[in-house]
């Protein structure tokens, strides 16, 4: 590494810069390459006007059509913006980086106490993303010597090393100055020297610093001749000759650049310079024969890249115009192979062309008239990628959204299979969205996509997912838990919302993750939103999946602003700012006529909210009705931070590398410049940390975290451990003394943060003693612990707690010391059937913070023990069961008459059931549950639970299953299989077209109220056993839902076999007590009549019928209902008799 920064302090610097990928259709306008030579270069917002014209007249929603992919670019690099428009080259950037380090050698005002640790995400979990990933690949390399070694690179996550088949992964590029990544090659005669050639080439997430190479396996690397001071604005492609270990070729878009000395001197003198080379390939057999594509161009040496020749002839068999990108690839099954792949004008599929004579001549082998459109988008300048198998010359792959595979027939004409779908994420073919690398070795089929790396050892029929050990999630924000940094949620580029819990990382939704909020009285309830604020995803289960979604009230920014109050309030900035209420968007605010870029809410009065819009800040005094301008900058806001001890101090970041920290102490009416000392970097997010006399302040920026306090009014590096990445946003918590930081391309980082002690402070640490599971006849006695934060020792603290809203004070009296903690038992509280909500703060003598004296709210579920053999009709309000919905919008599981156009079985007026939703259709992205009472099961020999249930389910999307637990709702399983009798109707397991099935389901319809039954034999020594129906609904189309009645846990005096419902009748029914049964067969039958109560009213044994028909007369009886059992030695169904 220190060879590393000698070498750059000498290089002469020249022009590569952060432009976007020149192939984009809107560029065509712009003459970036030779601009960029000239004292006229382009300007960032030329860029984005051309794109917001060519955006004019087409659709941004259809997915694959490459509106994403560079608002993430002007996302990125519009906080890098200089004073003159124009983007920094990768000098400026580079001198940037020298200076910083330099600065952190010498004397500083303070010590860096930083000691940054990686959080990942290293893997995680689906939990409801319909598009999983983890980060993007640009390329991926098998180590053809040394046994189970890959290298993968990532666009903005750096080189990555496997040496055990992918199962575990290394990097060690962290901290070179640019950590992107689009080409890797292996020197096979030593494979410990590896040549990087650095970069975003796709999509320009990170500026080239030319090649890189390393001789001890990837764990140091050094410049070559090719760096940061003469590179062109990117590359791809790098290979090293097989037979001459000192020849490299790299593919840029100057032009195929060759070395003869392994990396000491590059040339381009080959007919290709200026050319915007996307792809180069070796000949198999013969590394003379070099094959090279354009944008719109065939490329071929045959004296080994020292000269090539153009193909502008239509004779070659390839197209010479309509054409926005090419790619190729060779195989060793046959090196006189050629393919090349066409993208068109519209980036849409144009056609794929075949040489059997080494690249001299080709012919057409697929086009869109032929195979269709196996594109599938039209964003192929930002991921078109193409291979051919090594064992099978015939046999080819192209990927731009998914990855299809070709069969060349020997009529010379290639048919396509699409062999994944995107959006199907638990399908064994999956890979994620917009595909940027094909490669094989051997048999094995290599796919980078957005979403990772991707490996197949049987063509395409199962691929496996090699990301995980990969820490290269591009970050846009985090939100932490108040409570505890080890609870956040940040979204993520094209890979959704990723939910951290227990150490777990959740991928709960899809798209790209953006702004985040958990609910500072409920970390268990995280929010999320996706690009222009479009759609807000809550999950109730800390990311454990989709508890509901809300809409958009407009479009928003890229990264619509999203923001939650100390009283759990959610607030959105788009054009007006707006509030969450009752699972819907309400406007609070005037419009602003733009969208709000940045939105901010005092801790300590919520009423105190600000917005950025632009350069501008507004600020409201009376939650977010009036907003009234106190400032405008210079340059665009890019975070607003208020003191968290003193409200009267704001802080305010703004855009561009020469951007600007400000302080006001006056609420925003004056601000002070506070950043001298801070090099050219972007100014990301600042952020407070409280109970600090010193006021420290962090900010995030392009070259990692600072720090900033009142003792020193200096910036200081607070970077040790922390790659050389963009942090894009940051979070202190003052609870656990920790700072969180997302960045662009490295994930999650936390350090601890230095603290001090106040001479008198009380803390809260935490509640125990309450449960999370559902308590049965539950009588708690909370434990509530405590900390000496203060230098004093206290002596007393008194404890408010409430349940329910109520509040009782508590006192303890003691000696607590300096730092030290004690836990307190407050008094047994008995707890009635229902939901309760418990909290406790404290308080002390002289308490310097009262930040840290409140207590997260606690949800309590208190259930109450059922009688066997007592049938549930829910009739009453004393027959109510416990309802949960995972952060549904609206309540389900309702007790009532239901009145749907379907589900009305039990419309008499007196006739009650619970229903997801009595009058009409469920929503989309909900998960509730209806939880039985708790019973005893030792009482009962044989016991069985039996209910009436209708459905009407979207097939397979929309499910309904019943769970069990044993342990008062600490677990719960799967109650039963889809082959048990009288069961469940679907089997079908997680996959394309049923993303939430537990693989024992009801779904589909079967709208009237038929009986079910199932065996409890296996859980008669369980006593406190729970049952609970859930409901789980997907992203899209409703039906009517599901009812229940007549629920009862009872003795099986026979057989829990379903009886043949269509067998028998019974009529009229309501009837005034004389019902008539009548069957379709004259077997003998048996039956008993029960009243609610569970008491026997009626038995009749053996019963014969006389033309198939039974009379029943119960006339003497009170009306009301009534259950009739029918049974014979085989099987046994109950229906439900109403007497008027």
């Amino acid at each position: 590494m220190k060879n590393l920064l000698i070498l750059f302090c000498f290089f002469c610097f020249t022009f590569s810069q952060a432009q976007y990928n020149q192939n984009a259709p809107w560029m065509e306008t712009i003459n970036v390459e030779s601009r960029a030579k000239t004292d006229n270069p382009v300007q960032f917002q030329e860029v984005v006007n051309a794109f917001n014209t060519y955006w004019e007249t087409r659709d941004p929603n259809v997915k694959g059509s490459g509106y994403k992919p560079f608002k993430r670019w002007e996302n990125h690099w519009g906080k890098f913006t200089k004073e003159d428009g124009t983007l920094p080259t990768s000098q400026e950037l580079w001198n940037t980086y020298l200076s910083t380090k330099s600065n952190a050698t010498s004397k500083s005002f303070m010590a860096d106490e930083s000691n940054w640790v990686p959080v990942g995400p290293f893997t995680h979990t689906n939990t409801g993303s319909w598009s999983s990933g983890q980060g993007r690949v640009n390329v991926i390399v098998k180590d053809e010597v040394i046994a189970g070694t890959y290298y993968v690179g990532a666009p903005a996550g750096g080189f990555w090393k496997s040496t055990d088949n992918g199962v575990s992964w290394a990097t060690y590029t962290d901290l070179l100055p640019q950590i992107g990544v689009s080409g890797i090659a292996i020197d096979y005669s030593n494979p410990g020297t590896i040549y990087i050639a650095t970069g975003d080439d796709d999509a320009g997430d990170s500026v080239s610093v030319g090649v890189m190479k390393s001789i001890d396996g990837g764990l140091n690397w050094n410049t070559t001749g090719l760096n940061a001071g003469n590179t062109p604005g990117s590359m791809n492609d790098i290979y090293v000759s097989s037979t001459n270990a000192n020849i490299v070729w790299v593919a840029t878009n100057n032009g195929v650049y060759k070395s003869i000395d392994a990396g000491t001197t590059w040339s381009n003198t080959n007919n290709t310079q200026g050319q915007n080379i996307r792809d180069i390939k070796i000949n198999p057999q013969d590394d003379t024969i070099i094959y090279a594509v354009s944008s719109n161009r065939f490329f071929k040496s045959t004296d080994g890249g020292d000269s090539f020749t153009i193909y502008n002839s239509t004779s070659s068999g390839l197209p010479l115009s309509n054409i926005s990108r090419l790619a190729i690839d060779v195989t060793p099954a046959n090196p006189n192979l050629v393919y090349v792949l066409a993208s068109d004008n519209g980036n849409g599929f144009k056609g794929i062309y075949r040489s059997i004579d080494s690249g001299d001549t080709f012919s057409t082998i697929a086009t869109p008239a032929t195979v269709g459109d196996i594109f599938e988008s039209t964003q192929s300048w930002y991921d078109m990628a193409f291979g051919v198998s090594a064992t099978n010359e015939n046999e080819i792959y192209t990927g731009v959204l998914n990855v299809w595979k070709g069969i060349v027939g020997t009529n010379g004409q290639a048919t396509f299979t699409n062999i994944n779908s995107w959006s199907a994420p638990f399908s064994s073919t999956y890979t994620h969205a917009d595909i940027h690398f094909i490669r094989f070795y051997g048999g094995e089929l290599l796919v980078g996509s957005d979403g990772g790396f991707y490996k197949s050892d049987n063509a395409g029929v199962s691929f496996t997912d090699l990301t995980g050990g990969m820490q290269i999630g591009q970050f846009y924000r985090i939100a932490v838990s108040k409570q505890s940094s080890d609870k956040m949620v940040g979204g993520l580029q094209d890979n959704g919302g990723h939910a951290y819990n227990n150490n777990t990382w959740q991928n709960y939704y899809g798209a790209d993750g953006m702004d985040t909020a958990v609910d500072p009285a409920n970390s268990n309830i995280y929010y999320g939103f996706i690009q222009n604020g479009s759609s807000l995803y809550i999950s109730n289960t800390s990311g454990g999946g989709i508890s509901g979604t809300v809409g958009s009230p407009e479009d928003g920014n890229w990264i619509t602003p999203l923001k939650m109050n100390s009283d759990s309030e959610l607030f959105a900035g788009y054009n007006s700012v707006y509030k969450l209420e009752n699972g819907a968007w309400v406007q609070v605010s005037q419009n602003f006529g733009s969208s709000v870029d940045v939105l901010e809410i005092d801790d300590i009065n919520p009423d105190n909210m600000y917005v950025g819009i632009n350069n501008a800040l507004r600020k409201s005094t009376d939650r977010g009705v009036v907003f009234s301008l106190v400032e405008n900058f210079s340059n665009n806001i890019t975070s607003i931070e208020v003191n968290t001890t003193n409200n009267n101090i704001v802080y305010v970041t703004t855009s561009g590398i020469n951007g600007q920290v400000y302080k006001s102490i006056d609420g925003g009416l004056n601000f002070t410049n506070i950043s001298s000392g801070l090099p050219s970097v972007t100014k990301n997010s600042i952020k407070h940390q409280s109970l600090h006399s010193k006021n420290p302040l962090f900010l995030g920026t392009s070259l990692g975290v600072y720090r900033y306090d009142d003792d020193t009014l200096a910036w200081e590096l607070f970077n040790i451990g922390l790659p050389n990445v963009d942090v894009t946003d940051i979070e202190v918590n003052i609870f656990d003394n920790k700072i969180t930081a997302a960045t662009y391309g490295r994930g999650v980082w936390q350090s601890i943060i230095p603290t001090e002690l106040a001479p008198t402070d009380v803390k809260l640490l935490g509640l125990s003693g309450i449960s999370t599971a559902i308590e049965c006849d539950a009588n708690i006695t909370p434990q509530v612990e405590i900390s000496n934060n203060g230098i004093s020792t206290i002596s007393s603290v008194d404890i408010t707690y409430s349940v329910d809203g109520t509040d009782t004070v508590y006192s303890w009296i003691g000696s607590l010391a300096s730092e030290a903690t004690t836990t307190v038992t407050l008094p047994q509280i008995a707890l009635a059937k229902g939901t309760h909500t418990f909290a406790a703060s404290v308080n002390t003598l002289n308490d310097a913070y009262t930040i840290n004296n409140n207590s997260e709210e606690k949800i309590i579920l208190a259930n109450a023990s059922a009688v066997v053999d007592v049938v549930n009709t829910f009739e009453t309000v004393n027959e109510e069961l416990l309802v949960s919905d995972d952060g549904a919008t609206t309540q389900y599981w309702e007790r009532g008459v239901p009145t749907g156009t379907v589900l009305n079985d039990a419309s008499n007026p007196t006739n009650q059931v619970y229903a997801t939703n009595l009058g009409g259709e469920y929503i989309d992205n909900t998960k509730s549950y209806l939880i039985s009472e708790c019973y005893d099961l030792t009482t009962l020999s044989s016991p069985i639970i039996q209910f009436d249930m209708a459905f009407q389910l979207e097939l397979d999307w929309d499910i309904a299953y019943m769970e069990y637990s044993t342990n008062q709702g600490v677990n719960w399983d799967v109650l039963g299989t889809a082959s048990d009798s009288n069961w469940y109707n679907s089997s079908t397991l997680p996959g394309n077209n049923c993303l939430n099935c537990p693989g024992a389901q009801w779904t589909g319809q079967s709208v009237n109220l038929s009986n079910y039954a199932y065996d409890l034999t296996a859980f008669t020594n369980e006593s406190t056993m729970m049952f609970r129906f859930v409901f789980h609904s997907d992203q899209s189309v409703t039906e009517e839902g599901v009812i229940i009645d007549n629920l009862v846990v009872t003795q099986n005096p026979l057989s829990v076999d379903e009886f043949n419902t269509d067998g028998f009748s019974v009529y009229p029914n309501p009837s005034h007590g004389l019902f008539n049964i009548k069957t379709k067969t004259p077997e003998a039958f048996s039956f008993d009549v029960y009243d609610v109560t569970g008491k026997l009213v009626l038995q009749q044994k053996n019963v014969k019928t006389n033309n198939n028909q039974y009379k029943i007369d119960i006339t003497s009886y009170a009306s009301g209902v009534y259950f009739l059992n029918i049974y014979n030695e085989k099987s046994k169904v109950t229906k439900k008799l109403m007497l008027n």
